[in-house]
């Protein structure tokens, strides 16, 4: 999936109105990608307008008590998973660029 930020937003001034990004997951239904700083933080969804809907085949979707959607690879999808990427452990952030890598090749 590829989208694009609507519209330049001051309280979010790591995306750009113009630039695409893919998506690398759903959680919560917010959009999880990687940022103009290189970070994969979560944005809420409707700041964005999709331009290619497209889902991986390898993601793993659940949905939430509350029908909100959860959305991964299968690699990145165990809870706490983003917890110990930004908590610098290395196993984390080496699968992490794994996965990602991979997804970027295959785009190219």
């Amino acid at each position: 999936m590829i989208v694009k930020l609507k519209k330049k937003r001051i309280d979010y001034p790591d995306l750009s109105p113009k630039q695409p990004y893919f998506v690398i997951g759903i959680e919560a239904d917010d959009f999880r990608l990687l940022n103009n700083l290189g970070k994969p933080y979560l944005y809420p969804a409707d700041l964005f307008e999709v331009i290619d809907s497209k889902e991986p085949a390898n993601w793993v979707t659940v949905y939430g008590e509350d029908g909100e959607r959860y959305s991964y690879p299968e690699a990145l999808k165990e809870p706490g998973f983003f917890e110990d990427y930004f908590d610098g452990k290395s196993k984390a952030f080496s699968r992490f660029w794994n996965v990602i890598n991979a997804r970027l090749a295959k785009a190219a």
